[in-house]
């Protein structure tokens, strides 16, 4: 080290932001599963495994609801073609 303080304030300055760049890429570089013992984790996964149930959830409900709505516009379809073949049948022209 050198005798002159404004030297030393750099080196020491240095030093920490080498310190601190050493810490910042270990977290960058750790897996989720071992950062603070993969607590954290864990909760991330069992959010997840509920998100994705309520999701498929949703799916079957949105399809079922769809299907009833085709079927119905179908019955309707069939009703109305129904009344005007028989309609025809009653006309006398």
């Amino acid at each position: 080290m050198s005798d002159n303080w404004v030297v030393q304030n750099l080196e020491n300055a240095l030093n920490t932001w080498n310190e601190k760049l050493a810490e910042i890429w270990q977290l960058i570089t750790q897996s989720p599963e071992n950062f603070k013992g993969g607590a954290i984790w864990g909760v991330i996964v069992n959010i997840h495994g509920a998100l994705q149930a309520i999701g498929l959830a949703l799916l079957v409900l949105f399809f079922v609801v769809g299907v009833m709505r085709t079927c119905g516009s179908l019955t309707d379809v069939k009703f109305h073609l129904r009344t005007q073949e028989d309609n025809h049948l009653y006309r006398t022209e």
